[in-house]
């Protein structure tokens, strides 16, 4: 999703390179509507973990990206320039960098006490 996002924010550079992005080859309107379903897909299983699994903490992460992509939808549709899409680049990124980090959160209370023990 980051990176078709980053090819709508570089669609002119593209077509001046003759690259074959989705952009580029779909167009603008088809490769925000795949973005669009993209989404919607990612957040099933979001829903998914939140709803059924025991995962911990790490359900506030899930529920952030379900809300943070769902927040990109109508930014991405009014996009009409680079600056507009280098928001939602930014977001995206922000998706994953905590995301690494939201691993923690699975057991948090268990790795507190190994640090504790640790310490």
């Amino acid at each position: 999703m980051r990176e078709l996002i980053k090819d709508l924010e570089n669609l002119r550079g593209d077509l001046a390179q003759n690259y074959h992005t989705i952009p580029v080859v779909l167009g603008i309107k088809a490769s925000k509507t795949f973005y669009t379903f993209l989404t919607f897909i990612a957040i099933i299983p979001a829903s998914i973990l939140i709803t059924t699994y025991n995962v911990g903490d790490m359900k506030y992460y899930f529920a952030m990206v379900a809300g943070a992509l769902l927040v990109c939808l109508p930014l991405l549709w009014s996009s009409k320039r680079k600056r507009e899409y280098l928001l939602i680049h930014f977001i995206l990124k922000v998706i994953i960098g905590v995301g690494v980090f939201s691993i923690l959160l699975i057991d948090l209370p268990a790795i507190i006490n190994r640090l504790k023990d640790f310490i």
